[in-house]
């Protein structure tokens, strides 16, 4: 289990870190906001992120404030720039979705800021302690997730339809489908982990088991959408010729 879990890990940062790393070099030639976002979504929420998360569930926090503050800063950072991403990528000028952004980063900020005052205090209470904070946390990322799980899935079911006429190209339209899935795997992960905190369950062996699962399909969508192999393209390309 631990192996497994461990594996999982490393894959999930090795990949953002790899894709962070690519679409980095590619902002440097365009200067498109959408990639210097979806680098700054990767790195906050995956490379960096995660790693320093992980130290912060096994360091008390009266032993390391600063590590905490930092697990704080980048938890809300993550999916702040996600939405941003998905407004810019899928939504731009839209009233409502600007609304939707709004709405979503609010309960992160104030969890947040919750979490911060708490830290600073003389005997600050472990994170999985603080049921209001990872409600709001958890909120705003299940939104950003599910939003751009959402309006990927969309956008790949309309590319499909022009796929019959030969108005898309089939490359766009699966890597439109991993970068859906690659959302949704990590927003239900968030949902799974956020139950299991509310039962009592946060960091069983189940839950580790299952968060490890999505994190490898997490991984395994997110390098496939942004770095496919020959073969990988092939193998598309050759099942939209046959059907």
């Amino acid at each position: 289990m631990e192996i497994f879990a461990g594996t999982s890990v490393a894959l999930l940062i090795l990949t953002a870190l790899f894709v962070a790393i690519r679409t980095f070099a590619l902002w440097l030639r365009t200067r498109g906001l959408p990639e210097l976002l979806l680098t700054l979504y990767l790195a906050c929420a995956t490379v960096v992120g995660y790693p320093v998360t992980i130290a912060m569930t096994f360091t008390p926090a009266a032993e390391a404030r600063w590590l905490h503050v930092l697990a704080v800063v980048l938890t809300a950072c993550g999916p702040f720039f996600l939405l941003l991403f998905t407004l810019k990528v899928f939504r731009e000028g839209v009233p409502w979705a600007r609304a939707l952004v709004v709405a979503a980063l609010v309960p992160n900020f104030i969890g947040g800021a919750i979490y911060i005052v708490e830290i600073m205090g003389t005997d600050p209470r472990p994170p999985g302690e603080l049921l209001s904070v990872n409600l709001l946390n958890s909120s705003a990322n299940s939104v950003a997730y599910f939003w751009a799980t959402i309006e990927a899935l969309r956008y790949h079911a309309q590319l499909r339809l022009r796929l019959r006429l030969g108005l898309a190209d089939v490359a766009v339209a699966n890597r439109m489908l991993l970068w859906g899935l690659m959302t949704l795997s990590a927003g239900v992960a968030v949902v799974i982990n956020l139950a299991a905190m509310i039962a009592g369950y946060f960091l069983s062996p189940p839950i580790v088991l299952v968060s490890s699962i999505f994190g490898v399909m997490h991984a395994v969508c997110l390098f496939l959408a942004f770095h496919p192999p020959r073969w990988y393209s092939a193998w598309i390309e050759a099942r939209a010729a046959a059907a």
